[in-house]
């Protein structure tokens, strides 16, 4: 396949406002800055191009790779993959001005240009720290782009793994979460996610997340392969027969439960949060039972 650019951009949300807690929660929920800046870069490539947007597609396509990293100071940074190919085929040549020059260009344009409307009536931008690295230039970026991204799709924010999962209740928050920023962030999108106001914006769903209810990996259609494909092809491997010499061995029983103490106590603590969670939720069924009768 050949592509006229493969650029690497790194760029991060950032709240405009000094307001701590409920402000920054707000902001990282109600996200829609980085749909706006793709569809301006679309708009800028076409007008470069000199076609109008509904024909980029005839000439040129912009395909992307984006995953979200939660910093931290609770912030959400993006690192992004951008492809500017040629229409269909993929192997089609893109036209002479599609450069890597022209993308990054336009790319720096739009991410000073964009902004979003945010949930108290202001707007969001995009913050100051940008990084642009053509990946055109080294024949070996690929893998180094594939274990990069890989990276922060699995990193938690602090490398824990209090963190690494939706929290059940605000005392699993109170009770796991040590670092005091990162607890007072995800203690305020739980509180707040009670509002009625805030209700659907499901915030208690992603108190782990400070309130950023992005999906962690997006992409483009035709970036590469899709994710059905990928799930379907872990299936097949799966369900695969195996074939091979047997190996002659024998097992020994060497214990069981966790290597690391930390580990036990914190199976142990989700355990007894689980079992009280149970024991409140039949306790809402009784007193609602009984109150029915009455």
């Amino acid at each position: 396949m050949r592509h006229s650019t493969g650029t690497r951009v790194f760029w991060e949300e950032r709240t405009t406002t000094s307001h701590y807690g409920t402000r920054h929660v707000l902001h990282s929920a109600g996200l829609r800055l980085w749909n706006n800046t793709i569809q301006l870069v679309r708009r800028l490539l076409a007008a470069e191009g000199g076609v109008g947007q509904p024909n980029l597609s005839a000439v040129a396509q912009l395909q992307y790779l984006k995953v979200a990293e939660v910093q931290r100071r609770g912030l959400t940074h993006f690192h992004c993959v951008l492809r500017l190919d040629g229409p269909k085929p993929i192997d089609a040549e893109p036209p002479l001005w599609a450069s890597a020059e022209l993308l990054e260009r336009v790319v720096r344009t739009a991410i000073v240009t964009s902004s979003s409307p945010d949930l108290e009536g202001g707007s969001v931008k995009w913050g100051r720290i940008l990084d642009i690295q053509d990946l055109a230039q080294r024949d070996d970026e690929a893998v180094k782009v594939a274990a990069y991204v890989a990276k922060y799709a699995a990193k938690t924010t602090d490398g824990s793994k209090e963190l690494a999962r939706r929290f059940r209740s605000r005392r699993q928050i109170v009770s796991l979460v040590d670092d005091l920023h990162m607890r007072h962030l995800a203690l305020t999108a739980w509180d707040i996610g009670g509002e009625a106001k805030y209700e659907s914006m499901r915030l208690r769903d992603h108190a782990h997340t400070f309130g950023f209810t992005g999906q962690l990996i997006t992409k483009s259609r035709a970036f590469s392969t899709t994710f059905a494909a990928l799930r379907s092809a872990r299936t097949d491997y799966m369900a695969g027969d195996r074939h091979g010499d047997p190996i002659e061995g024998s097992f020994h029983y060497e214990g069981r439960g966790y290597d690391d103490p930390r580990a036990t106590q914190l199976a142990e603590l989700f355990f007894k949060f689980q079992r009280e969670l149970n024991e409140e939720a039949r306790a809402r069924k009784r007193a609602e039972s009984d109150g029915k009768a009455g």
